[in-house]
């Protein structure tokens, strides 16, 4: 048997479960996330510099990776599946993508060129697909949010005491998250990651390929590409922003883009960081640190909540819609 791992740009997982996995490595920059529309340079920046640094940490572990750039005929996966057939691989091993088209083509294609499917779990989310199945069952016409972020809750024992109930006696603190920001009130200071190796060339790059697209590149603001900075980038929120995360989360104030946010949706989106780990760093640091539990909850309540939510509807009726 045959074997290749696929990589796509979100699946940049530090203890990925293809590391597992039998053959080598391909690291694909696929046309859906950077050729099918005329997307920002930003967001093609972070994508190769995050791809660039994933290649290097591979290698690292001993993996052997072809890297697939986007500009290639091969970036398509259907294209790509066929070149693999083509020279004797006739197993693809694969995480689940949680992407319409891309589970399309990849399933698609493999059929066609006769090869086998191993399927992995994605941990770009807490549930896996048949974990999130009975609640979004196909006999359902509506879903909704709070019956699933309180059904998450009570199974993973995530804020709730011995008898089920919600710590600080509500499921939501929603309505305590409302408060106009002061005006004298000086916002956290933000500490960009120092720009490296992976910005640079993610950089260069990205101007000789994809100089027409929408968007400039910003000089001064680098996200986090790696698994180090992207940690630290957390820790970062935890000191300095997570305490009142709660109270100003809706707020809004002129010229400042990200007052207590966390700006983690960069590097979760990626897989450079895993809900898994965030959640439980929070929970961690909010134990030890006595955040209040509107932050706490708030914040909770968007990685368990909001987005595992729309995972699940993305799923079940997406494509419907």
């Amino acid at each position: 048997m045959n074997q290749a791992n696929l990589v796509f740009p979100h699946q940049l997982f530090e203890n990925s479960p293809l590391l597992n996995e039998k053959g080598d490595f391909i690291l694909v920059e696929e046309t859906l996330y950077f050729s099918q529309f005329n997307f920002h340079k930003g967001k093609l920046a972070h994508h190769r510099g995050s791809m660039k640094f994933y290649e290097s940490y591979l290698k690292k572990q001993g993996k052997f990776v072809t890297y697939i750039e986007g500009k290639e005929r091969n970036a398509d996966v259907r294209e790509l599946l066929e070149h693999l057939s083509g020279i004797g691989i006739d197993t693809i091993n694969y995480i689940d993508p949680t992407d319409n088209w891309l589970h399309k083509r990849i399933k698609s294609s493999a059929k066609d060129n006769e090869i086998a499917l191993n399927r992995l779990e994605n941990p770009l989310f807490l549930n896996t697909t048949s974990e999130n199945q009975p609640f979004f069952r196909s006999d359902k016409k509506k879903f909704y949010q709070t019956s699933f972020y309180k059904d998450e809750r009570k199974k993973r024992g995530i804020l709730v005491d011995s008898r089920g109930e919600p710590e600080g006696g509500k499921w939501t603190f929603d309505t305590d998250n409302r408060k106009r920001y002061p005006r004298k009130k000086k916002a956290p200071n933000i500490f960009f990651p120092e720009r490296n190796e992976f910005h640079n060339e993610a950089y260069s790059y990205v101007k000789k390929n994809f100089s027409e697209n929408i968007g400039e590149l910003n000089e001064e603001v680098f996200y986090p590409i790696d698994f180090k900075s992207s940690k630290l980038w957390l820790q970062q929120f935890f000191e300095e922003r997570f305490q009142e995360f709660g109270d100003y989360e809706d707020a809004i104030v002129k010229d400042e883009l990200i007052l207590n946010h966390s700006v983690l949706t960069p590097m979760m989106n990626v897989g450079l960081l895993t809900p898994s780990y965030v959640l439980q760093e929070a929970l961690d640091f909010a134990k030890e640190n006595d955040v209040p539990i509107n932050s706490l909850e708030g914040f909770v309540r968007q990685i368990m909540g909001w987005r595992e939510f729309i995972r699940g509807v993305y799923e079940a009726v997406g494509s419907k819609e």
